[in-house]
């Protein structure tokens, strides 16, 4: 049950306390007090500082000037409070941490909308009066009037959690390229051949090795076919996955991983850790797709395996597309991608210094390409962002 608040019935809000001084003045002895600013990034930290904090920590902040509640943060740590920095101290301080925080700055970020300028300030009289919806017990008397002492913190603390989970699992949280990241995607290509003076350490001279390898010396074929004799495409699949239909079935689909149908766990022997060839269809013929997880073979595809096991999905995202650089060119509609073709095939993969296919390099160069798209992700949300205030605003 969710119930409507207004902030002020939460918090106090008033400005941070901060050193009168400027700038220069402020950061003219370097230290590890963080100093708050008017911004929308860096949790809105705009420096550090040697002085005393003036604040404790374990409030919310926000800036009062043009940018909205983009520019609000839950702080931690005691800092140095700034001119126009607002922050909101919890009435009832002892319920509070920071994931209920969050969730709240997250309702007042949908609450506040856009529009914000210097015309039409995000001050703290205005922020005061917005309503956002939070959860709370309820009640068994349904006259009950509802007020902050209802509020329902454990549901608030759990659901951040359980999105913190989420982004720690997929690596969403993790977008700041590291200093090896970037000599990682700095490494230019050099080829490597059987002669002894090409085999120098991989990443000598900002280069990284690669060689030609036959397919079927480093791939093997695996099989994860159905144990059902009386299979029926009708009753022992669904398009959607549950309880009862739990297996991926790859097949000849473009797009989804490759996965169109699901099937009984009980009916299908499978493969984990592995590769899918398309090997017909009209348009997915020599699509490639990785496998990490368990999966069964419905038809048109098959399954192929690293012959040194891999434990990696960057490995395996990596391997599957070096593979699929060769499947799209030679093979079609017309020239299926059968195993007996592919496997003669010649993939490139990079070598470490002893001539062995360089897996920590796969690992790593896919880690850094992962973290580029997310963060472009996050420059694009902010462009967007950007746009819709500049239109809103006239």
């Amino acid at each position: 049950m969710f119930k409507s608040f207004k902030v002020g019935e939460l918090f106090d809000i008033h400005p941070t306390n901060a050193y009168k001084m400027k700038n220069d003045e402020l950061f003219a002895i370097a230290g590890t007090t963080p100093v708050m600013s008017n911004s929308s990034v860096n949790n809105g930290i705009g420096g550090y500082c040697g002085l005393d904090p003036t604040e404790q920590g374990g409030i919310i902040t926000f800036s009062d000037t043009t940018t909205g509640a983009d520019t609000m943060f839950y702080q931690a740590n005691p800092f140095i409070g700034y001119p126009h920095v607002q922050g909101m101290y919890p009435h009832q301080s002892d319920r509070w941490d920071e994931k209920s925080c969050l969730y709240v700055i997250s309702c007042i970020r949908k609450s506040s909308g856009n529009g914000w300028s210097y015309a039409v300030k995000f001050n703290r009289a205005l922020v005061k009066e917005f309503s956002i919806e939070l959860p709370v017990i309820e009640s068994p008397d349904l006259n009950h009037k509802y007020t902050v002492d209802d509020i329902d913190f454990k549901y608030m603390q759990n659901r951040i959690a359980e999105l913190e989970a989420y982004l720690k699992a997929s690596g969403l949280d993790d977008y700041e390229l590291t200093d090896e990241d970037r000599e990682v995607l700095s490494l230019s290509t050099k080829c490597a051949s059987d002669e002894t003076d090409a085999m120098e350490a991989d990443s000598q001279n900002g280069q990284i090795r690669f060689k030609s390898f036959k397919v079927e010396d480093v791939f093997n074929r695996v099989y994860a076919k159905c144990k059902k004799e009386d299979f029926d495409k009708r009753k022992d699949t669904s398009t959607v996955p549950d309880e009862e239909f739990c297996v991926p079935l790859i097949n000849a689909k473009l797009g989804d991983n490759g996965i169109m149908f699901y099937g009984r766990e009980s009916d299908w022997n499978t493969q984990k850790m592995c590769i899918d060839v398309i090997q017909n269809g009209a348009v997915a013929t020599g699509t490639v797709y990785a496998q990490p997880q368990s999966v069964g073979v419905l038809w048109d595809a098959y399954l192929i395996k690293p012959v040194a096991e891999v434990e990696s999905v960057e490995v395996l995202l990596y391997m599957a597309k070096c593979i699929e650089k060769i499947t799209k060119e030679q093979f079609s509609y017309d020239k299926k991608a059968t195993w007996d073709r592919v496997k003669l095939c010649k993939v490139t993969l990079p070598v470490a210094s002893d001539g062995n296919i360089n897996c920590d390099y796969m690992e790593r160069y896919i880690r850094a390409i992962e973290k580029l798209t997310i963060t472009n992700i996050v420059k694009y949300k902010d462009k967007m962002i950007a746009a819709t205030r500049k239109v809103v605003a006239g």
